[in-house]
């Protein structure tokens, strides 16, 4: 594993050559080999040969050259490929970068890499060329990790937003927020040189006002988290209910095909089922688990244990009971167990003469977080999903409309602390306090926002950001 704080250290001219396989390991038509450095072009000029011996040096940077990659030392030709080479500064990484395009297949492209190490380039470790962007200028921090969100997306929307992220729009929002601080830094930092003098009633209520808007605008990008959090990381779910209520049926129904085993004796599901759905725009982490009843069959209660671990860990609950049939002793723990969640419950098989009515459930659910569903004819379905996403994000979305919404913890907490300085800052005009004292409050606010960027992190949050990358980004 690359030590990044190492790297932090090293200048980018005296950086070593790197390369990595930067698609997916296996079968595939085309592999796409790596390489940035100051040494890329000299490597690749090594192994690489065009059919009228024409050099690399000698290629246009960002076109594609038919030629084979041929073994220097045996003069063994392992494929026909193409190369493209993308000269300093004009690359993702700032360096001269050379991509090698080959057939797909685990083993070729494994050969040409290790050709690779073997004529002066490492293996990169993950994150390193993103990296390599970001000492090298091509984009900041919020950006890079932007890089990881868009190979993550599970839905449209999280891949919305993830791309804006990337053109830098929280960037410019962040920078915005730096520059009215430094324009009240500077008008205070005018003020120091007559410290026994109080600040002018009209600059320090100007200040007040700025710094008061500031927070404002900090506030609506703060309240767009949790609704950000749940786009980019999706929501654990678990489907919970009694056995033969139906819960394996509706979840086939949600994901539109048979991942579930269906049957019409109690306790088929044993063991927990995981999928991702796409719920509009959220991805949702179902699991269908065991159906909860008391039983003396050891194997089906170790299930019913892990339906209950997974009700507790899961963030929404879907609870299931048999809209057909009595509630009993099980179906009342189903709802006792869903009551004081963010919870949803169905009224599965509608399409039965129905026994349950609003009074059995009054005392567990709200009618609004009701629904009626079919899993057999799948009715019910489309309303269960607009249902789910309502109660995760309301029937007014702050995402809807919104240019750009925050989706990491790590700039949440920066602009929380940004925050705070403010707060402090207000408070230390509002105490007359001398302009030193004030400019400290605007500095750290300074400070806070550039984490975000990454114009004032430390390494350690560099390391726990990059380590994450996939190796070959």
């Amino acid at each position: 594993m690359l030590d990044y704080s190492k790297m932090m250290q090293i200048s980018t001219p005296e950086q070593d050559t790197i390369a990595a396989i930067a698609t997916p390991i296996g079968e595939a038509s085309i592999a796409v080999i790596r390489i940035s450095g100051k040494s890329s072009l000299q490597i690749v000029a090594r192994l690489f040969k065009r059919s009228n011996e024409a050099s690399v040096f000698e290629m246009k940077s960002h076109k594609l050259y038919r030629g084979k990659v041929v073994d220097p030392k045996s003069e063994r030709i392992l494929d026909s490929v193409l190369t493209v080479i993308m000269k300093s500064p004009h690359s993702y990484t700032g360096e001269d970068v050379a991509e090698i395009h080959c057939h797909g297949g685990y083993l070729l492209s494994k050969k040409i890499l290790e050709l690779l190490f073997q004529h002066g380039a490492r293996p990169a470790s993950p994150g390193e060329f993103t990296f390599r962007a970001f000492l090298n200028g091509k984009m900041d921090l919020a950006q890079a990790e932007a890089v990881a969100d868009v190979i993550n997306a599970q839905t449209e929307e999280s891949l919305k937003q993830a791309e804006l992220q990337l053109e830098g729009i929280l960037s410019q929002k962040i920078e915005e927020f730096k520059e009215i601080v430094l324009d009240t830094l500077a008008e205070v930092e005018a003020q120091v040189d007559f410290p026994e003098e109080d600040i002018d009633p009209i600059l320090r209520e100007a200040i007040t006002k700025s710094t008061e808007e500031l927070m404002e605008q900090i506030d609506r990008l703060l309240a767009t988290y949790e609704e950000g959090r749940i786009i980019k990381q999706g929501v654990y779910t678990a489907i919970l209910g009694k056995p033969n209520v139906g819960k394996s049926s509706l979840l086939n129904q949600l994901l539109m095909k048979e991942r579930s085993i269906v049957s019409h004796l109690p306790g088929t599901t044993r063991d927990f089922i995981e999928e991702t759905l796409d719920i509009k725009g959220i991805p949702l982490r179902l699991v269908d688990t065991a159906g909860l009843r008391a039983t003396a069959d050891e194997v089906e209660k170790a299930g019913v244990d892990l339906a209950r671990k997974k009700a507790k860990e899961a963030e929404l609950i879907i609870a299931v009971v048999d809209g057909s049939s009595n509630l009993d002793e099980d179906d009342f723990e189903v709802l006792r167990s869903s009551e004081s969640r963010n919870s949803i419950l169905a009224i599965n098989k509608s399409d039965l003469h129905q026994n349950v009515s609003e009074e059995d459930i009054s005392d567990f659910f709200q009618r609004e977080r009701v629904v009626n569903t079919s899993a057999k004819l799948g009715s019910g379905i489309e309303e269960l999903k607009s249902k789910i996403h309502e109660v995760l994000l309301g029937k007014d979305s702050l995402i809807e409309g919104a240019e750009v919404v925050l989706t990491e913890l790590r700039h949440k907490l920066a602009l929380q602390k940004t925050k705070d300085s403010l707060n402090s800052l207000i408070k230390a005009i509002d105490n007359r306090e001398s302009p030193e004292f004030i400019a400290v409050d605007l500095r750290l606010a300074l400070d806070s926002l550039g984490e975000i960027t990454g114009e004032t992190t430390t390494e350690d949050v560099l390391g726990r950001i990059f380590s994450k990358f996939c190796i070959g980004k």
